[in-house]
């Protein structure tokens, strides 16, 4: 990657000086050109579907708002193409996430690279430790429901209209004991949701050529409004990021190793190195390959289904 930004596909067309003052501390948009491009056609994402390894693509459906996180399930592609997938999407009600499509894949890290070196031109001293960056497919009445990512994370809209709701990183939208459990893999990235909170959100509109980006461990939620949309995930890990969640992981080995009750989660100061120290020697010693929940895959993709999918029938 060219950090320097000299030479490189440029992406962000507009970030004001305000939104870049306020990046990572704050809600904030830019735009971009990512829209433009014919890699994103349907025709460029159904090759992409095609082509791109199915462990790491997630296909999933979800209730509604009433419903809750409970109803977001996974599902199985069978042997449709990537055609086929795009169709059901535009028709149903799914969710296909291509996990780290923007970073691996040759025709699309290109424009991963731009994205990158742009953020870094135009934010001096933006230097983070790494970078994972996928795709997004989702129907026109998808929903993602409230939830927490454990890295940074900026989200460039292509294609359709969502709007995306943002709560303070604080109690009672996120807890410390809900990242904890979700660093040490005892639950999703979901969250407890309580409609009234929406009055605390700060809200977007993201249509084509917008990208947003929240503090760490903001929690938001995701309501699609129109069209097709594709959106395209940057995770990232940054200094800040990775020693305020390898102090809370550290909390969380206190907690259950031990039975200690930690007091702060602080990210300066003696306490906070040596809960560093401890993250990395219990990462070492105690293995969590705990699976997540909800991994079983409870219907089949089905383009002629008015949702987009079949209903499993359950065993006996």
């Amino acid at each position: 990657m060219n950090g320097t930004g000299e030479t490189h596909t440029k992406v962000v067309t507009e970030w004001s000086p305000e939104a870049k003052a306020d990046f990572r501390q704050r809600v904030t948009v830019g735009r971009h050109n990512l829209h433009e491009r014919p890699e994103f056609s349907d025709a460029a994402l159904a090759r992409l579907i095609d082509r791109h390894p199915r462990e790491l693509t997630d296909f999933c459906t979800m209730g509604e708002l009433a419903d809750g996180k409970d109803s977001w399930r996974a599902g199985d592609p069978g042997d449709f193409g990537g055609e086929e997938l795009l169709e059901a999407v535009r028709r149903g009600k799914l969710w296909i996430n291509l996990r780290r499509a923007m970073t691996d894949d040759p025709e699309l890290n290109p424009l991963f690279e731009g994205m990158i070196s742009d953020l870094q031109r135009l934010k001096p001293g933006y230097r983070p430790l790494n970078f994972e960056s996928g795709i997004l497919i989702s129907s026109p009445t998808a929903q993602v429901f409230l939830h927490s990512d454990v890295s940074e994370t900026v989200l460039w809209h292509v294609r359709g209209k969502k709007r995306i709701r943002i709560y303070p990183a604080t109690e009672p939208y996120v807890s410390d004991a809900h990242m904890e459990a979700i660093l040490h893999h005892e639950q999703t990235e979901d969250l407890p949701f309580d409609p009234r909170w929406d009055a605390d959100c700060e809200a977007v509109d993201l249509e084509p050529g917008m990208f947003t980006s929240w503090p760490l461990h903001g929690p938001h939620r995701v309501q699609n409004l129109d069209g097709l949309n594709v959106s395209v995930t940057m995770e990232v890990v940054t200094t800040d990021s990775l020693v305020k969640n390898n102090v809370l992981y550290a909390n969380g080995v206190m907690r259950r190793k031990f039975g200690w009750t930690p007091k702060s989660a602080k990210t300066t100061g003696p306490g906070a190195l040596m809960k560093l120290g401890l993250s990395k020697l219990a990462k070492t010693m105690w293995k969590e390959d705990k699976p997540m929940p909800k991994s079983e895959r409870t219907f089949d993709i089905d383009p002629d289904a008015p949702t987009g999918f079949r209903e499993r029938r359950k065993a006996g």
